[in-house]
């Protein structure tokens, strides 16, 4: 029977191989260094790589999560976004399933080891026409879809006629002064899933 392991990337060569998998087999994202709460596994069959999971910091806009959030009383801080979840074609059948619980059940303790505060909930939003199918097999609950509304936010600097529209802000440590534009924009809705941890 295959070995599978969830390994905290808590070294820079782990977070290295997790990217790699990311930017070469996640269908819609890439990497991205998030300046928030951040939490990444390598996902493992037999010491071999093959997969990386994510969560960061939460989404408490969404109406639904906002309304799940309310019924089941949980704070901003005891909620995680599933960032990323990815794994490379061709694993043995419930490879994803099984490593999904495996690092929901890890990331509780490293949660409150690494923040000070006690995972409560995670959610995810997955773009169709995926389906969230492993999710659902993880009893992750579906309780809606984002709005569709988005914003796009853009950084200008010297001499631009928009500046006038844009929140203006100076770093603390250059002095540098930027001006940051929001533009509202259409995206694709979003499912939302939540599960409790």
């Amino acid at each position: 029977m295959p070995n599978y392991a969830v390994i905290r990337c808590t070294t820079t060569c782990l977070r290295r191989k997790a990217r790699e998998i990311i930017d070469t087999y996640h269908s819609y994202i890439k990497w991205a260094d998030r300046p928030s709460r951040k939490l990444y596994w390598l996902l493992t069959i037999d010491n071999e790589p093959v997969g990386a999971f994510g969560l960061g910091s939460a989404f408490a806009r969404p109406k639904a999560v906002k309304a799940f959030m309310n019924e089941h009383d949980i704070a901003f801080n005891e909620m995680a976004n599933n960032i990323v979840y990815c794994l490379k074609p061709d694993l043995p059948k419930n490879s994803g399933t099984r490593f999904l619980a495996q690092a929901r059940r890890d990331a509780v303790h490293w949660w409150y080891d690494r923040y000070s505060d006690t995972l409560k909930v995670f959610q995810c939003f997955v773009l169709p026409p995926r389906t969230g199918a492993v999710y659902k097999a993880d009893n992750w609950e579906c309780i809606g879809t984002t709005s569709g509304n988005s914003y796009k936010t853009e950084s200008l600097y010297g001499d631009d006629p928009r500046k006038e529209k844009s929140d203006r802000y100076v770093s603390a440590r250059t002095g540098e002064v930027k001006y940051l534009l929001r533009q509202p924009q259409q995206v694709q809705p979003k499912l939302i899933f939540m599960r409790h941890a």
